[in-house]
């Protein structure tokens, strides 16, 4: 079955880990107005190992998390506020930073498929 939400926005497959793969919604690598030329927010999906997607909307804190935004829905296991802990640069950055919120990530795709 193909998913349709996020339809249209690339999987950055470098950063798949455990059958999740992040998916690019903000070009994190166009860096408007930024003093050292990273990006410190954004918007993504993560695609799990079933197919299924969630929406991120991430930000930098010195501590990753990751809390509800939209509790899952028909078409998607939610929309979560992620915490970064680091600009990005690079995709070095992309990867380091999808891998370090991977458990919360889990965790949230877990609760999500139970409440089905």
């Amino acid at each position: 079955m193909e998913q349709l939400v996020y339809r249209g926005f690339p999987l950055v497959r470098e950063t798949e880990a455990d059958g999740f793969i992040y998916g690019l919604i903000t070009d994190h690598f166009y860096f408007e107005c930024e003093e050292d030329d990273s990006c410190t927010s954004g918007d993504g999906f993560v695609q799990a190992p079933d197919g299924s997607r969630a929406g991120i909307i991430w930000e930098i804190e010195k501590e990753p998390s990751l809390s509800v935004c939209i509790k899952p829905e028909k078409d998607r296991w939610g929309v979560y506020n992620v915490s970064f802990v680091k600009p990005i640069k690079t995709m070095d950055d992309l990867i380091f930073n999808f891998k370090t919120v991977l458990p919360l990530i889990k965790e949230a795709y877990d609760n999500a498929k139970f409440r089905k």
